[in-house]
């Protein structure tokens, strides 16, 4: 009979993602994990089974309580603007959207995206990870993609934009942003980039 959890696990999933999230995957020892969940080693591994069934439920929780949701908020609409008078204002949401993206743990901007960072360090050599962070991408980009698809019904954008392409596009962007936030000594290029984003949603 399989002993029962005496752990909230969403709350240890939350601290070893944040963990991995800052760290990175192979810079993470359990101790770390330990620390930052507050668990004994034999918790951990009667909870996941290894470091590795760790990692995975912590990026498996980053999709569905970090880009999930922000996806939901900001692209599924109806986004509400104050720029269009309450009104759905999806390239107001894409905006909101790209800015949020770089509020890592504890609001630190160099914090990058979880996926991005993990594509980087593991993807290569990991089918496994390149196929969740393949699917992340794809999430943003098809939102992405609705959001402008709206944004044409409302008037808001020109109809003759093709939103598949446009969406490639601010997918591949947010995916370049993500990396210099990683490594930038400061957030000066944000400002820069964001023009860049802004150029494209109108």
């Amino acid at each position: 009979m399989a002993r029962p959890r005496k752990f909230d696990q969403e709350r240890v999933l939350e601290q070893a993602m944040n963990c991995f999230w800052e760290r990175g995957y192979t810079a993470t020892s359990m101790k770390h994990l330990e620390a930052s969940t507050g668990l004994v080693p034999s918790s951990l591994y009667n909870g996941f089974g290894s470091k590795d069934g760790l990692f995975a439920a912590s990026v498996e929780h980053y999709i569905d309580r970090v880009v999930r949701q922000r996806v939901a908020f900001y692209l599924q609409g109806p986004y509400l603007s104050g720029k269009n008078k309450g009104q759905d204002d999806p390239l107001a949401g894409i905006e909101a959207f790209y800015y949020d993206c770089f509020e890592g743990p504890e609001g630190r901007i160099g914090s990058g995206c979880l996926l991005i960072n993990i594509s980087t360090e593991l993807g290569p050599r990991d089918k496994a990870i390149r196929k969740v962070v393949v699917s992340g991408m794809r999430l943003v980009e098809r939102s992405l993609s609705e959001a402008l698809t709206r944004a044409q019904q409302l008037g808001l954008l020109d109809a003759s934009v093709d939103t598949k392409a446009r969406a490639q596009h601010l997918g591949l962007l947010l995916n370049g942003m993500l990396v210099q936030a990683r490594v930038s000594e400061n957030n000066r290029w944000l400002n820069v980039a964001m023009d860049n984003v802004r150029s494209l949603l109108h």
